[in-house]
């Protein structure tokens, strides 16, 4: 069983890649039991620990010497009006779009976008497992979690990184939204170079420990996003009772595998399906660094600057007391109780009532969704909330741009011009 106690599965699904490279970081735990664990997945994933993404890290090499200004707008122009529109463009970023132009035949983006139409019902509940499970999930892991801590940023500005996570994530699930000059696509392809910038500036930084931590943003930790933003949500989801019908969970999984090809992320580690995402999320969790006093700040910085706030404004005032209570029982639920103790989230009994009541919200969702015509009618009253909300949210934090590499103001970020 896993940390959370999920069955084990097999792992023979998992797509094969170049061999094993010797040795692993020295913050790896459990190696050698992952290795007879995950036979076929451990040596990939391990290699995948001292690889970044070598497209991106080129061009990115490339715009030091063209000014990272230059060659943010020059990634724009690609996406939007194709890499021919590109005066001067390198022979780096070439290869980039090359790749990023050679839609993989597995790619049926109108197939996705049909099952994937009234996934919006569910939007309440949709932001508070991104905030809740999937990205508090990425923070109990002290080597993946490095790179926010030496760009300086994420402790004293929770709310602003949120915003930008969810405004990639609305975009790439847009209707459309992963069409070759949607804008979903850009904000994908933009997250891969932010990725890159902050790879090459950690890289030079003295205080990067390789031997301990490996590359910087690396395959293997790169590979589980797709974990924490389709396996663990749809998980989350249905744990409060608004799970998504097969077609839905289907096309869910299709979405996040191209996502990850727009990510630059190796073949090898791209799980595509539920039972290869399931497989290296355990063994991301059985290898995993120990939690430390970061990963701790992560996550009281979260709920205090945004969870806590957003769980006030789904409860009537009396009951804004017990918010922070809530959002340590949604963490429990959807964490477990082993990680929510070594990531210092209190215990509450609320986890209990969550556990209970999840499957009868369920069972009311499914019923609901059985009903002619009450999909769309959600749906839209989903995009409603949405749209509300964001405005809302760039009120309170005073944000305007979408990803950081946008950002107008803030401490430096090795992906701000």
């Amino acid at each position: 069983m896993g940390e959370t106690g999920r069955r084990v599965v097999a792992v023979s699904e998992i797509p094969q890649g170049p061999g094993p490279r010797p040795g692993m970081p020295t913050s790896v735990r459990c190696g050698r039991e992952a290795t007879q664990r995950f036979p076929v997945l451990a040596p990939d994933y391990f290699a995948g620990m001292w690889e970044g993404d070598p497209l991106a890290d080129a061009f990115v090499a490339d715009a030091g010497l063209l000014g990272d200004g230059r060659a943010m707008r020059m990634v724009r122009t690609a996406c939007r009006e194709g890499i021919g529109a590109v005066a001067d463009a390198p022979a780096s970023l070439a290869a980039l779009f090359a790749e990023l132009d050679d839609v993989p035949e597995w790619v049926d983006l109108d197939a996705i976008d049909r099952d994937c139409r009234y996934l919006g019902r569910f939007t309440r509940q949709g932001g508070i497992v991104l905030g809740a499970a999937s990205l508090v999930s990425g923070y109990a892991n002290s080597a993946a979690s490095r790179p926010l801590e030496m760009t300086g940023r994420y402790v004293e500005s929770a709310g602003v990184r949120t915003i930008e996570v969810a405004s990639w994530l609305v975009e790439a699930s847009a209707s459309g939204g992963l069409q070759r000059h949607a804008k979903g696509f850009e904000l994908t392809v933009r997250v891969r170079i932010i990725h890159a910038l902050v790879r090459r500036a950690l890289r030079d930084d003295p205080r990067w420990d390789e031997q301990a931590w490996g590359v910087p943003i690396c395959q293997a930790f790169l590979a589980y996003t797709l974990v924490e933003f389709c396996l663990i949500p749809l998980r989350g989801m249905a744990a409060i009772g608004a799970a998504f019908l097969p077609h839905e969970v289907a096309a869910y999984y299709a979405r996040w595998r191209y996502i990850g090809h727009l990510l630059g992320i190796n073949p090898a580690l791209l799980a595509t399906n539920e039972a290869q995402q399931d497989a290296l999320e355990q063994l991301y969790l059985l290898t995993r660094p120990e939690v430390d006093d970061y990963c701790r700040d992560l996550v009281a910085a979260i709920n205090n600057e945004f969870l806590v706030l957003e769980i006030e404004q789904l409860l009537i005032r009396p009951l804004h007391a017990i918010a922070p209570r809530v959002v340590h029982a949604l963490e429990r639920v959807f964490l477990g109780d082993r990680i929510a103790d070594e990531l210092a989230i209190p215990d509450t009994r609320l986890k209990h009532v969550i556990r209970r009541v999840g499957p009868m919200v369920a069972a009311i969702n499914r019923a609901v969704d059985r009903i002619p015509g009450t999909l769309p009618i959600r749906t839209s009253l989903g995009e409603r909330y949405r749209i509300k909300q964001d405005a809302r949210l760039r009120a309170r934090y005073s944000v305007r741009h979408d990803l950081v590499d946008a950002a107008p103001t803030g401490k430096p970020h090795p992906a701000r011009s």
